[in-house]
């Protein structure tokens, strides 16, 4: 991939990047338990945490996979599946830059065959 596209890919990610850290920061502020007398306020304040809480982890998610991404621009590796190691389309990239797999490889995950993916990297900070 070019190095023009490349720096292009790379300030989408940081800007998106910017944007879901900023939207967890919202999301914590949510979270805060607050006491109500009344029992209807208590469930409907239950409900928005929980909301928030699966929000906090997707963006959480999110936010590891943008910088996996950056790191895979770094080393030279953005446009490759981290499990065939084939190339993913520009048009899929796109779409979602921080993609690690091809749509072949993604399509397999989203059907629930995980046996074919290698998992993700997963730093050692067992080592002794």
């Amino acid at each position: 991939m070019e190095a023009v596209q490349l720096a292009k890919f790379k300030h989408a990610l940081k800007t998106q990047q910017t944007v879901v850290l900023h939207d967890l920061g919202e999301n914590r502020e949510i979270i805060a338990i607050e006491r109500s007398a009344d029992e209807i306020d208590q469930t409907g304040q239950s409900a928005e945490r929980e909301v928030a809480i699966l929000s906090l982890n997707r963006r959480s998610e999110q936010v590891s996979n943008i910088q996996a991404a950056l790191r895979r621009i770094e080393d030279g590796t953005f446009d490759t599946c981290t499990n065939c190691e084939e190339t993913i389309g520009r048009n899929r990239l796109v779409a979602v830059p921080w993609a690690r797999f091809c749509i072949r490889c993604q399509e397999t995950v989203d059907g629930g065959d995980t046996s074919a993916v290698e998992p993700a990297y997963q730093p050692d900070f067992n080592v002794a």
